[in-house]
């Protein structure tokens, strides 16, 4: 009987290698799909962060400078995400001199030191004004239907109002508060 020789190198993986590799592998891809979630909620709540600190910012410039400002927020649109920006309560003047009229006729003129910011996809922001009795007021354009919900009046006062940040219609965080001296607090 004669034997027939083993080839001193066998190439190839066994059986148990090959089920080791895919077990890994599988391993890896479902955290990566639990993961991909997690990581858009984590840019929900940090436009959330961004949006207190911007709010504090504008509260203490609006009071520094004597200025009126508001917070202007867009929803999402099918071309444009959700985004907002700090407009500045300019009146308009009438001047009975100028034969021109003008037709942009809004008192509310966007901020250009602050850029809009984008919210992330799927994010969006409910704003709620709060009933408050502004003694002495009688400025519709500030304080009527048509006005910005959330107003600083550059006098130490705002339009109290309730904001709440929402990531697939679930709320994100806490309620902000900004009061009528404008303080901005989280609801815990």
């Amino acid at each position: 009987m004669k034997r027939m020789p083993f080839p001193h190198h066998i190439k190839g993986f066994t059986l148990i290698e090959v089920m080791v590799v895919i077990v890994i592998i599988s391993i890896v891809a479902s955290l990566i799909v639990l993961n991909v979630d997690g990581l858009d909620q984590r840019k929900a709540m940090q436009a959330r962060e961004m949006l207190l600190l911007d709010l504090k910012q504008i509260n203490r410039e609006a009071n520094d400078q004597s200025r009126i400002y508001a917070l202007d927020f867009q929803n999402a649109t099918d071309v444009a995400q959700a985004q907002y920006g700090i407009v500045e309560y300019i009146p308009i003047k009438q001047n009975t001199q100028q034969p021109v009229r003008v037709i942009e006729n809004t008192p509310w003129k966007a901020v250009p030191e602050f850029q809009k910011r984008t919210l992330p996809d799927q994010v969006s922001v409910s704003v709620q004004t709060e009933d408050y009795q502004f003694k002495n007021a009688n400025n519709a354009e500030l304080l009527g239907n048509n006005a910005p919900k959330l107003i600083w009046f550059g006098n130490g006062e705002a339009k109290p109002a309730t904001i709440q940040m929402y990531y697939q219609q679930k709320p994100v965080g806490d309620v902000i508060r900004v009061d009528y001296l404008g303080k901005v607090d989280e609801e815990k």
